[in-house]
């Protein structure tokens, strides 16, 4: 199996993104926390021992909303890495390309995130770890 660090030799795996038209019919122990800047309620949970988050759209407007009228329910994988910026750098390399600046996200305990996407892999996002 071959070793691929697109993201930095410190990044590790942080959850998967799935759309859901309503978080509590999925889940109805989840508490959703809503972030105004992405359009989304999200909340997270364990299964199998992998962190999954649930993405509600706050309205037609989100793109969570597009998602889920073209069918699509796996959004996203998410790594952590330890400098936000080293790591966009470095997946520019293997055609990797930023969609939105980083930004902090309430549903993260206020750490910066940032989106970037690449035909062959598709959409990623990269979480700034905990200082």
């Amino acid at each position: 199996m071959i070793e691929c660090a697109f993201f930095g030799e410190e990044a590790r795996f942080h959850h998967v993104g799935l759309a859901v038209r309503s978080i509590q019919e999925v889940n109805p122990a989840c508490h959703p926390a809503e972030d105004a800047t992405q359009g989304v309620s999200a909340a997270f949970f364990k299964l199998g021992g992998i962190t999954i988050e649930l993405l509600e759209p706050r309205g037609e407007e989100s793109p969570i909303s597009r998602s889920l009228r073209d069918g699509v329910k796996l959004l996203h994988l998410c790594y952590e890495v330890p400098d936000l910026e080293k790591a966009i750098e470095r997946c520019r390399g293997a055609g990797f390309h930023r969609i939105r600046r980083p930004e902090p996200t309430p549903v993260l305990d206020g750490r910066r995130i940032a989106w970037v996407f690449s035909k062959q892999y598709g959409l990623f996002e990269l979480l700034e770890r905990k200082r």
